[in-house]
């Protein structure tokens, strides 16, 4: 058998600076950070023109003057369910992801198999309110800039371009949502309790956004960051901290595969409701917009409902500890 020569990582070989000995481990961390934020960054940005191209495809605007009158046949009356079928290969393509990333962790997962997964503490409520936080994460990354480019901002109808810029606000708040998110829980050690209150606050969040949004431009602005903010915070901590905390239980501390098998589980099922969402807002906004967003509400209330148990659960360790800490001389 001949011996395995291990080299290093193409990046060093392009950049040979990076490997001196000088470099500290705190400049390899901050690299890779910036490194994994590009990445990831420019992979968001992959998937905002198809939402973009929505608002150029689908039905004018009502009161829009724009000559611009859509293509078919997503530009009859029709046109916004044809736009949600349009969905139907990104549903495809989540529930394969989350098929194949459940299959390959199943089957090499020697210490814990998949449905010992499901029923360690805590794995199936977060797997589920993803599925809807993801649900309503991705209607908004999906519709948002058809819907800006549909409802009047100040009287005044939007352009394609406009309303393409305008909907990157709500990405940003979701980028501090998700710092803000995992700063809270690290600070007072409750992931669900952080989880639950962003999501009871992004259902007022999403009630002023949806009745005021239109009042003037700035309105629309602030309401869209802060609901951003509200949304994506759980989904990003969930997907990340909490599937690293629930991977490394006690019970199955040091089992580097358990953790895997939590992760697919969580991402997994939260791909499916990333895929159903934006599905069900094109049959939904046929009816209008207060439709979908009801919707998008009573997925945060089932998304908040199903941790409800474990924030109770942190709340009395928190009051235990406080207990304890107050009873010591």
């Amino acid at each position: 058998m001949q011996s395995r020569i291990v080299g290093l990582a193409p990046a060093f070989s392009l950049f040979p600076n990076l490997n001196t000995p000088h470099k500290t481990f705190t400049f390899h961390q901050i690299l890779v950070l910036i490194i994994t934020f590009t990445a990831y960054a420019s992979f968001h940005a992959s998937r905002k023109p198809p939402s973009i191209v929505k608002s150029v495809l689908g039905p004018p605007s009502l009161n829009s003057s724009s000559i611009d009158n859509g293509w078919a046949p997503f530009n009859g009356t029709q046109g916004t369910k044809r736009l949600g079928e349009n969905v139907e290969e990104s549903l495809r393509k989540h529930e394969a992801e989350g098929a194949v990333l459940l299959e390959n962790v199943d089957d090499s997962s020697f210490a814990i198999g998949f449905l010992e997964a499901w029923r360690l503490p805590g794995v199936a409520p977060y797997a589920f309110c993803l599925f809807f936080s993801k649900l309503v994460a991705y209607t908004f990354l999906y519709w948002l800039p058809y819907y800006l480019r549909h409802t009047a901002v100040a009287g005044v109808n939007l352009s394609h371009k406009t309303a393409g810029i305008l909907s990157t606000v709500f990405d940003v708040g979701g980028v501090l949502g998700g710092i803000s998110a995992g700063f809270i829980s690290d600070k007072i050690k409750a992931r669900a309790l952080t989880s639950i209150t962003f999501l009871a606050l992004s259902i007022p969040a999403l009630i002023m956004y949806r009745v005021y949004g239109s009042v003037s431009m700035f309105i629309n602005i602030v309401l869209m960051f802060i609901s951003g903010l509200l949304v994506n915070g759980p989904y990003a901590l969930i997907t990340t901290a909490v599937a690293a905390d629930l991977g490394t239980q006690d019970s199955i501390k040091g089992n580097g595969r358990a953790l895997a098998t939590v992760t697919a589980i969580i991402d997994g099922t939260g791909s499916v409701g990333a895929a159903l969402g934006p599905l069900l807002a094109g049959y939904i906004s046929s009816r209008g917009w207060n439709s979908v967003f009801f919707m998008l509400i009573v997925s945060i209330f089932f998304a908040g409902l199903f941790l409800v148990r474990l924030a109770k659960s942190e709340i009395n360790t928190m009051r235990s500890g406080e207990l304890i800490a107050s009873s010591v001389p």
